[in-house]
């Protein structure tokens, strides 16, 4: 477990960030929805108090490209692609952040390495569950659309029938007129 935001002594033991005295334990509990452990300690010198978290560090996460080479897993970038597809959308940010840390476990218990492939599925698979429009956004820019025919066949796999009629002309045909 590695703890954050606190001051170690050489040993090991945590200290506290005031006057550098031993701490004890007070209270420990589980955080991040068992992911983290939250511990109040209270100084045995000065006797403030103050919390730390224990995180277990993953091993380091690696993404197969399509053209084989291998590169670092970088969870900021995912994040931030995914928020950008959700943009101005009803998506809790707290929802893609979980959706990362499920691709990071699955990578993990692939042995660390997971194609970038099934990365790129895997966030779609997630979108299509929390908004259709994010979906959409990222499946455009993940597989290159490069015409309005292709984001139409993307409705029609959603099972969403696109509603814009064309007439002969290309141009938009409201839907009173009669078409």
């Amino acid at each position: 477990m590695k703890e954050e935001h606190t001051t170690r002594s050489r040993i090991g033991r945590v200290v506290c960030p005031s006057c550098a005295q031993p701490t004890r334990v007070l209270e420990s509990r589980a955080a991040d929805d068992g992911a983290a452990v939250r511990r109040r300690r209270e100084c045995s010198g000065c006797g403030r108090r103050f919390t730390t978290f224990e995180r277990r560090e993953r091993e380091p996460l690696f993404v197969r490209k399509r053209d084989g080479e291998l590169q670092p897993f970088d969870r900021a970038k995912l994040v931030g692609g995914l928020l950008r597809a959700a943009h101005k959308r009803p998506v809790d940010p707290r929802d893609v952040e979980r959706l990362v840390s499920s691709i990071e476990d699955e990578a993990e218990a692939a042995g660390g390495e997971l194609p970038a492939e099934r990365i790129g599925e895997a966030c779609l698979a997630g979108l299509r569950e929390l908004d259709r429009v994010a979906y959409l956004q990222f499946a455009s820019v993940y597989k290159g659309f490069s015409d309005p025919s292709e984001f139409e066949a993307e409705l029609r796999r959603l099972g969403v029938e696109p509603t814009r009629k064309l007439g002969a002309s290309g141009v938009r045909i409201p839907s009173d007129a009669g078409g």
